[in-house]
């Protein structure tokens, strides 16, 4: 013989309560997850982040040869035409000590290179990360007519194709320099070079655009000279 009598209410309310208290806990860790909780460590606080919506004030920009560099919607947007490889970057003083820089990239047209420079003292000296939307990227330093390749000229899965935007990152802590590529290690344990100029960079060598969509700059220590 069999009964189908309701379980007991203090079960019930105990299996509501442990359902709410999970769901809590799922929604808590989605937030932090958001929030970037399981993001890699960071320098230190956000000293500051742009979005160009505020205009180009705190840069010194370097239009490309034939081409623009200015912001526009809300976002720093290269343009390339035709002819040799020109150059664009858009530079701000950086700290004197550790930091994290990072940038977040859209090819919209072409195949132009992107991504960020650093220790900037000039177009003849500077450190550089670019990444491209047919997934290779490339990490080196200029001194001169000297270059030391960091990462060879290669693709890396990590990148997002075409049009995809992608997220470049480097954490230099003291003389040791990591590249990230959407929080994925692209190279680690690199000589980090000289301080100087920060900022956000781009190249090509036909018609093409890659928008900037922000800049965000993380240190303890103050800017340098």
């Amino acid at each position: 013989m069999t009964t189908d009598a309701p379980p007991p209410l203090w079960l019930w309310r105990l299996t509501t309560r442990g359902f709410v208290v999970c769901l809590l806990a799922v929604l808590a860790l989605a937030a932090g997850l958001a929030l970037g909780w399981a993001d890699p460590p960071r320098a230190g606080p956000l000293l500051w982040q742009d979005d160009f919506k505020q205009g180009l004030a705190r840069w010194q920009v370097l239009p490309p040869a034939g081409g623009t560099l200015a912001a526009q919607d809300g976002a720093l947007l290269a343009e390339f035409g035709p002819g040799p490889e020109a150059w664009a970057a858009a530079l701000t003083t950086g700290p004197a000590g550790d930091y994290t820089l990072e940038a977040a990239g859209t090819p919209l047209t072409g195949t132009p290179a992107y991504g960020l420079v650093f220790g900037w003292q000039d177009a003849a000296h500077y450190n550089a990360v670019f990444i491209n939307g047919d997934g290779y990227a490339e990490a080196y330093q200029q001194a001169g007519a000297q270059r030391q390749t960091l990462f060879q000229w290669q693709q890396w899965p990590q990148i997002l194709y075409g049009t995809e935007t992608n997220r470049v990152r480097v954490d230099v802590r003291g003389a040791v320099l990591t590249v990230r590529i959407n929080d994925e290690v692209l190279a680690a344990d690199l000589p980090a070079g000289s301080p100087g100029q920060v900022g956000v960079a781009a190249r090509g060598t036909a018609p093409g655009q890659v928008v900037f969509s922000w800049v965000r700059l993380w240190a303890r220590t103050g800017f340098g000279k």
